[in-house]
């Protein structure tokens, strides 16, 4: 005989779950939840996510898209979250709702990121969305 068990939990524990963002690599760097935020498309976006760089060395991360490019500076051994360090790009290249690309590079190795653009339309991303 077998049995079956189960748990559930509250709405409010799940709304965390809802948007996960893209994890991937690039050299000794892990990124970790990348996603962005912005209003509309054409519109600034935040980008949102953990850098984490497994190496002995301060790593500069070049993160571009079609038009914007940004440069973060992840100490050696640092998880750098961006969700406490405001990283904006200009435009968002898509809809909130769709897929974006971005690439990833240090002066070791790019990486392609499929990345989620979300909007306010989830309280837990509404704070971050650029003015």
């Amino acid at each position: 005989m077998s049995t079956l068990t189960s748990c559930s939990s509250s709405d409010e524990d799940r709304t965390g779950a809802i948007a996960v963002g893209e994890n991937g690599a690039v050299g000794s760097v892990n990124l970790l939840g990348v996603l962005l935020v912005a209003a509309a498309e054409g519109e600034p976006a935040r980008l949102l996510g953990t850098l984490e760089n497994e190496s002995d060395q301060s790593v500069e991360v070049t993160i571009t898209d079609d038009d914007d490019e940004v440069v973060i500076t992840v100490e050696p051994d640092e998880q750098l979250s961006l969700l406490h360090n405001e990283t904006i790009i200009d435009t968002a290249d898509d809809a909130p709702g769709a897929n974006t690309t971005i690439t990833v590079a240090t002066s070791d190795d790019t990486t392609d990121l499929l990345v989620p653009v979300l909007d306010g339309t989830l309280d837990q991303y509404r704070p971050y969305v650029p003015e």
